[in-house]
């Protein structure tokens, strides 16, 4: 006999086996993981974008005896490269994003096991940086 154990979830977990979901209702359970999905993505593309704006138009002006000096992101090899990136994961979570509201509007569900594994993959290289 095997005892069980169920968080707020309602997912099951028997020790010594798989979790077990015990609900029925899987359709609004898939339907919020999607908006929760899609809520993300989009608070990474807000993100992505305005430190991009906020890098790419900040300068300095460093005054030396009479002198003045204006600095920008591009004097920085890094801050071009943070400019890059963050415009690439911004545009990246755009494209993932209007993926996530068509896969809502349409209703269907991801049983590509490549294809999920190539976004996974995607994921973790493009918004790791």
């Amino acid at each position: 006999m095997t005892q069980r154990f169920v968080n707020y979830l309602g997912v099951g977990v028997s020790l010594g086996t798989v979790p077990l979901y015990h609900s029925t209702n899987l359709k609004l359970l898939d339907k919020r993981i999607k908006i929760a999905d899609l809520v993300l993505r989009f608070m990474i593309l807000g993100l992505g974008v305005v430190a991009t704006v906020l890098i790419g138009n900040d300068s300095q002006v460093k005054v030396f005896f009479s002198f003045e000096k204006e600095a920008k992101f591009t004097d920085v090899k890094a801050l071009v490269f943070l400019v890059v990136a963050n415009g690439l994961a911004a545009g990246y979570s755009l494209i993932q994003g209007l993926r996530c509201v068509v896969s809502l509007v349409r209703g269907s569900v991801l049983f590509n096991k490549p294809l999920a594994w190539a976004i996974f993959s995607a994921d973790q290289l493009i918004l790791g940086t």
